[in-house]
């Protein structure tokens, strides 16, 4: 049994003429550990399929699963990284963690849970940040204690919604490594949305495309099987003899659907 799956996933917004449908009958199996990564451009549902996913946004039609479970409603089972990091300005790294640990894991006595989350701000390197607010941080840092923060609550799945797109190419490539490193550590199961398809075949070992539909909502693309053996560089990602070719293939439907989605626009 899958960990967790979209079965006709449909979604739009609006109603009459001004509906607008976002994501079409999208199929989706993941299993326990698998790290897979959702590809598309701007504007095609990504952040709507991620909020499905997590339950912050009930299709309009099908299923979301968790562990054959309905799952229409946002679950500790399920932990969200957003773009936009998310933070309490007036907490401090270690406030902003444990707000969300004493939510999820009340059982746990007030040393405990510190210490719990030094562990998870000692994981994304932030230990010498712990009493310091966002203000004082970086993009990068603000960003390290989003992602400490909801893997310190224990989710079964990992969803991030292009969690790195904000940030320069420098810090991005150190959080991609970073998060490739974490993964291989405990092997949670993570969903990525992403927009930069180097990235994708970086960290996963599946690349889904979202294609942009016709008008009709936007659907999944067939899955690329990422084989290279980890844990992975990015040098001996990009001279891997696939790299090329994979990257090549998955480019290349990405704009051959949305070719062909703006001529049918065009004709309508």
């Amino acid at each position: 049994m899958p960990l967790l799956e979209l079965r006709n996933v449909s979604k739009g917004y609006g109603k009459g003429s001004l509906r607008t449908e976002v994501l079409k009958d999208l199929n989706l199996s993941i299993d326990e550990g698998e790290f897979v990564a959702i590809v598309g451009y701007s504007g095609t549902g990504k952040t709507t399929l991620i909020s499905a996913l997590a339950g912050l946004k009930s299709p309009d039609s099908g299923q979301v699963l968790m562990q054959g479970e309905s799952a229409k409603q946002p679950g500790p089972d399920r932990g969200v990284v957003f773009q936009n990091y998310s933070l309490l300005p007036w907490l401090t790294v270690l406030e902003n963690i444990l707000f969300a640990v004493q939510h999820v894991l009340p059982n746990l006595s007030y040393p405990e849970q510190i210490a719990h989350c030094e562990k998870y701000i000692a994981m994304v390197k932030l230990s010498t940040a712990t009493n310091k607010r966002p203000s004082e941080l970086s993009g990068g840092m603000r960003q390290r204690v989003s992602l400490a923060r909801t893997l310190a609550t224990q989710p079964k799945v990992l969803l991030m919604d292009e969690p790195l797109s904000a940030l320069d190419a420098l810090t991005r490539g150190t959080l991609q490594n970073e998060i490739v490193s974490i993964w291989e550590r405990d092997r949670r199961t993570v969903v990525l949305i992403t927009n930069d398809v180097d990235e994708a075949i970086l960290m996963a070992d599946r690349v889904i495309p979202l294609l942009p539909g016709n008008g009709q909502g936007s659907t999944l693309g067939k899955p690329f099987v990422v084989e290279f053996d980890r844990p992975r560089t990015r040098e001996s990602v990009t001279h891997h003899p696939a790299y090329k070719p994979l990257k090549k293939a998955i480019i290349q439907l990405l704009l051959s659907a949305r070719r062909e989605s703006q001529e049918l626009v065009a004709v309508s």
